[in-house]
């Protein structure tokens, strides 16, 4: 494969004389766990089924720190993959930003699933699932971090559009503190409103 013309090829990505791109360990492993991906074919054989997946929804950015977080993959190799692939015209990447498959040169999706082990295909899709609707939840729901007396006030809002559903106030006693509850109320903030009615429903 050659490092400045990328192109899909899954001949390419198996190798000539390996039956599995797996055998290959020729990318970075600074932040990969056990289990991660060690070779740069399968994590554009990665990138590409994560784009294919959420075509048309998921960018750049979310790809790299799904994979990071997850420690599935090297964070630089995960940005050059990326960043090769939009290139070579094998991945699009449209007005805002967000990423669609381009020329795989007759590639099938299946193909490319066949050499990627499920646990990591399906880690892969359920982390950037989080990270999309993560981003969702930081556009509609607000939050705000004011600091007060002895500590700081955390104002967290289920919104839709300019109509609060909730707007709930917390008080912390340091920023750590606040920004943790930020961070768990972004995780699902539609299961935090539910768990509050149900209580108030339930609470007979």
């Amino acid at each position: 494969m050659k490092d400045n013309d990328f192109e899909f090829d899954s001949k390419e990505f198996r190798g000539n004389n390996e039956e599995n791109p797996l055998l290959r360990f020729d990318a970075l492993m600074a932040g990969v766990k056990n289990g991660g991906l060690r070779s740069v074919g399968t994590i554009n054989l990665l990138v590409c089924y994560i784009v294919a997946s959420f075509s048309g929804k998921v960018k750049a950015e979310t790809i790299t720190k799904a994979l990071e977080e997850g420690e599935l993959a090297n964070y630089f190799e995960v940005a050059d993959s990326v960043s090769r692939m939009i290139k070579s015209g094998v991945i699009v990447q449209n007005d805002n930003d967000t990423l669609s498959l381009g020329n795989t040169n007759g590639a099938p999706i299946e193909l490319i699933e066949h050499d990627l082990p499920l646990t990591v295909r399906e880690e892969s899709i359920k982390l950037c699932q989080k990270i999309i609707s993560r981003e969702t939840f930081e556009r509609e729901n607000k939050i705000d971090i004011n600091e007060k007396d002895g500590g700081f006030e955390v104002v967290l809002r289920v919104s839709d559009r300019n109509t609060d559903f909730m707007r709930l106030s917390l008080f912390a006693a340091s920023r750590e503190q606040a920004e943790l509850i930020k961070d768990k109320f972004l995780d699902n903030p539609v299961a935090v409103y539910e768990t509050v009615i149900n209580s108030i429903f339930d609470n007979e």
